[in-house]
């Protein structure tokens, strides 16, 4: 008999593409995750009460102006990521589109999750010293990505393995600088191999 798969529970990216809508906000959730999950990674101290009033900010609105309904759901995302991000099963994934869209709007969603990401880590101000050289380079990887990300071409039929790579390689990036930063998280595999970028992150 076939082990029942594990569910990653947490709201969808149709559910927060729609929490978006709601305060006029067109930005891609992929962005906000991508920022939240460089948030976790980095800090130390529980950030609750700190994810509520930054996506707040990010939506263009005020926390007061937020119904207790999707301050609700801002949390069920921070915990659901938190969760994923320690969790021994490696569950982690950036939140993206699911298949039902096209490549291309997979794709742009994304570099916007490694925008957000970057720019976050990078203002957590996390000091060199306290990662190892493979995970600084991944970082480097991200950048280099996103310096490519302009050339994408979508006309050949390796593009979805490309995709896929690419999608590990920041998931496997994300799961291992969690762990270095949380000594007491579960260890990780390191995003190499299969796993690593393909090529100069450019979909042919």
């Amino acid at each position: 008999m076939q082990a029942t798969p594990v569910e990653v529970s947490g709201p969808t990216f149709d559910q927060l593409a729609d929490l978006c809508l709601r305060y006029g906000c067109f930005q891609s959730p992929s962005l906000f995750h991508g920022v939240l999950t460089a948030q976790l990674c980095a800090s130390q101290s529980p950030l609750r009460t700190h994810w509520v009033a930054l996506l707040s900010q990010l939506l263009g609105t005020e926390v007061a102006a937020m119904s207790a309904q999707d301050q609700q759901l801002a949390l069920e995302w921070l915990d659901a990521t938190q969760d994923q991000l320690g969790s021994s099963q490696l569950d982690f994934e950036p939140l993206l589109p699911d298949d039902l869209y096209e490549l291309e709007e997979r794709f742009s969603a994304l570099i916007k999750w490694i925008q957000g990401f970057t720019k976050a880590f990078q203002a957590a101000k996390v000091e060199a010293k306290q990662l190892s050289q493979e995970a600084q380079e991944g970082l480097e990887d991200l950048q280099r990505i996103l310096a490519a990300a302009g050339e994408q071409v979508f006309d050949g039929e390796d593009n979805e393995k490309d995709m896929m790579e690419l999608v590990e390689f920041v998931r496997l990036l994300a799961l291992m600088l969690f762990t270095e930063l949380h000594p007491e998280a579960p260890q990780v595999m390191t995003p190499t191999g299969s796993a690593s970028p393909a090529g100069d992150g450019r979909i042919h």
